[in-house]
């Protein structure tokens, strides 16, 4: 079974995010500074691993940011977690043209 930071990898890369996208977006969520190198480190841990480098600490912020349940990224299981690309939350791409009604 995979780790919990390989759980958190495959989800990202499924989403189609960068390292540097996800510790973007886990920083507003969790309301600290997280470096994408830290969040680099978080996909290689193990779960032993998990409770020492902070990740632990931010699971209710990635589970989140992903649409997932936080038991699935702590314990995995049998079958992957359900994505649903519409359930995660996106930037705008673009900005309405002041033309357009809003």
């Amino acid at each position: 079974m995979p780790s919990i930071g390989e759980r958190i990898h495959r989800f990202r890369l499924h989403i189609g995010w960068s390292v540097e996208e996800c510790a973007y977006r886990a920083t507003i969520s969790a309301n600290a500074y997280i470096d994408p190198t830290t969040w680099l480190e978080w996909e290689r841990c193990s779960d032993q691993q998990a409770s020492t480098n902070g990740l632990s600490m931010h699971l209710d912020a990635i589970s989140n940011l992903f649409a997932v349940d936080k038991d699935w990224l702590l314990r995995g299981g049998i079958d992957e977690a359900e994505v649903q690309a519409n359930r995660v939350l996106t930037f705008p791409l673009t900005t309405p043209s002041n033309d357009q009604n809003i």
